[in-house]
């Protein structure tokens, strides 16, 4: 039987990272499309004036969207590394 316990550290620390780049950046995930003026949603309407960055700010809302679903991606994977692990382990002990 040959074992790899690199492989279970590989997978917990990727499904630990995965999980914290998701929860750091859920808000931007989970925001969707809403409107929002200096950091507060919008109601439909509404006008925004605001002088500040609008655009800088859209870049980084979709900037932390995108590390999300990195994290998101991060995790499924050392899930999947569990499963595989899991899997071989049984295989290989009958």
């Amino acid at each position: 039987m040959v074992t790899r316990p690199w492989l279970k550290v590989l997978a917990f620390v990727l499904v630990i990272i995965g999980s914290a780049v998701f929860f750091i950046n859920a808000e931007a995930l989970l925001n969707g499309d809403a409107v929002e003026c200096d950091g507060s949603q919008m109601r439909p309407g509404q006008w925004c004036t605001s002088f500040s960055g609008g655009d800088e700010e859209k870049k980084n809302e979709s900037r932390g969207e995108l590390v999300g679903y990195f994290g998101v991606g991060l995790g499924t994977l050392g899930i999947g590394l569990f499963v595989s692990h899991g899997i071989a382990a049984r295989r290989s002990s009958r």
